[in-house]
């Protein structure tokens, strides 16, 4: 099986210039190998503009918590001012005209590169429920540790929950606008730390069984509602990468494997295929693991997930090989896709290119050059 290259996004700040310019970066940096698809991400830094703009609404949101988004500490939370009343179009990230824009562009690309004929522009969706909670939440979502102070920001917590139907209809909204005039050509690419970070801090606290399947059904829900849309999709899962730090650092890969393995059972009862999967390994500036146990729980792997391996080095595409070769040691299948942890939106242009080479010869070593990899790192 011939491994795709999956670039996540984002590109380092001096690279974003036009969408012209932005997809041809990543299709000249693609060496020829097949894409996954084209992105463009519409913002570098995930969601904070976003989050910034929430202010355009000050009559519905008010600022409990402030913040300059330095980092996560530094996150600005927001509440409901009394007697307003949330709508969808308070919390719609209103990028239909800018998609259709990159669409007109890619088209372009399209004509100059006939091999990209079958090939998708790939746009950013946070899920809804990760957009929720950084508006309302963002202290307790980057308090990412002890759950003692987890549970004194309930009360910032709470709104984005019960608020969370208007953030999904919002989101759906506008991608019932993209697909209806542009489905043919877009991958959205369905984004959702808040998930993998919930699995993983559930691990550490005993509490993985009832919270995995409240966060799988929630993301369940999503795509499958996007499914019915006409939208193709490819889940992306983070640690978080703001400012290149992950919010936490994960011991193993056991909670992504158990997330995925409720998200297909839920897809699955609703006769909706599976995505691809994007699983990090690496995180924040750390390498993926050299450690077989690390991978193991990929063993367990619904065996239906298309899954990429997040386990690019952008230091040493050796060390990424290596990586690639115990990911599918353990989960004996050959990826589907091999990617870096997450977007080059926090990388220096320099990295960013040793990012995109090292993707590229990632995913193309040979069955037999990973094997053997893999056999000398034993």
């Amino acid at each position: 099986m011939t491994r795709l290259v999956h670039f996540v996004g984002s590109l380092p700040a001096p690279l974003t210039t036009d969408d012209g310019d932005v997809l041809e970066w990543f299709v000249q940096r693609s060496q020829g190998r097949r894409l996954t698809g084209v992105p463009r991400d519409l913002d570098p830094t995930w969601v904070v503009e976003y989050l910034r703009e929430r202010e355009k609404h000050d009559d519905v949101f008010e600022v409990v918590r402030s913040g300059d988004f330095a980092d996560y500490a530094d996150m600005r939370v927001y509440g409901i001012r009394p007697g307003a009343t949330l709508e969808p179009r308070h919390v719609a990230m209103d990028r239909v005209d800018r998609i259709g824009a990159a669409v007109t562009a890619f088209r372009a690309l399209r004509d100059r590169h006939p091999g990209l004929a079958d090939t998708r522009l790939q746009i950013s969706q946070p899920n809804p429920l990760d957009l929720a909670l950084f508006v309302f939440g963002g202290a307790a979502v980057a308090d990412g540790l002890p759950l003692g102070r987890a549970l004194r920001h309930l009360r910032t917590v709470t709104p984005a929950l019960r608020n969370l139907p208007v953030f999904v209809e919002a989101v759906l909204a506008e991608m019932a606008r993209v697909t209806a005039e542009h489905g043919d050509m877009i991958t959205w690419q369905v984004e959702s730390p808040i998930a993998q970070l919930a699995l993983v801090k559930a691990a550490r606290f005993g509490a993985q069984a009832p919270v995995g399947r409240l966060v799988a059904r929630q993301l369940a829900d999503f795509l499958a509602r996007a499914h019915d849309l006409g939208a193709r999709t490819v889940l992306h899962l983070c640690y978080g990468d703001y400012q290149h730090k992950e919010l936490l650092a994960p011991r193993s890969l056991a909670p992504a494997v158990q997330l995925l393995n409720t998200v297909a059972r839920d897809l699955r009862a609703r006769a909706v295929p599976l995505p691809p999967a994007h699983i990090p390994c690496a995180y924040g500036a750390h390498p993926a693991p050299l450690e077989p146990a690390f991978y193991r729980p990929l063993r367990r792997l619904d065996p239906d997930w298309r899954v990429i391996a997040g386990v690019v080095s952008p230091a040493e595409a050796q060390d990424g090989i290596r990586s690639l070769a115990l990911f599918e040691a353990a989960a004996g299948r050959s990826a589907y896709g091999v990617a870096t942890a997450c977007g080059l939106g926090r990388c220096t242009v320099e990295e960013a290119e040793r990012a995109a080479a090292a993707t590229v010869a990632t995913a193309a070593a040979a069955p037999s050059e990973v094997a053997r990899t893999g056999m000398a790192r034993d």
